[in-house]
C-alpha cells in the first residue's frame, strides 16, 4: 500500500511566529488523532517564518476521511480570517511509488 503525502507550505504572518506554531501543533495533534503522521520542515535559511507541514496517510481513504472532517473544515475556514496567525502559501498531495517496482 502506498503513503498519500499532503504537504502545506506556510508563512507566519510578522510579529506571530509562537502563534503559528501553536495553531500548527493543534492541526497536527488533529491529523495524529486520526491516524496520521505528521513532520514539520522548517526553513534554516532564508526566510525562517516559513515551513511546510508533512501530513502522511496510510491510504487515500484515510486522506479523504481526515479533508472531509469537521476539523479540517474549521481550519480552512479559520485561515481566511484576518487574525490566523499565518499564511497557506502552497498545499500539494501527492502519492508513494515504488521506484523500481518487481
Amino acid at each position: 500500500m502506498s503513503a498519500f503525502i499532503h504537504a502545506i507550505t506556510l508563512k507566519a504572518k510578522p510579529g506571530r511566529l509562537g502563534d503559528a506554531r501553536a495553531a500548527v501543533a493543534d492541526l497536527a495533534a488533529r491529523a495524529e488523532a486520526q491516524g496520521a503522521s505528521v513532520r514539520l520542515m522548517v526553513s534554516m535559511a532564508g526566510d525562517t517564518s516559513e515551513a511546510v507541514l508533512v501530513i502522511e496517510f496510510e491510504s487515500g481513504e484515510a486522506w479523504a476521511t481526515l479533508m472531509q472532517s469537521d476539523e479540517v473544515r474549521e481550519a480552512r475556514r479559520a485561515r481566511f480570517e484576518d487574525d490566523y496567525p499565518m499564511v497557506v502559501i502552497n498545499t500539494s498531495v501527492f502519492q508513494e511509488l515504488a521506484i523500481n517496482p518487481s
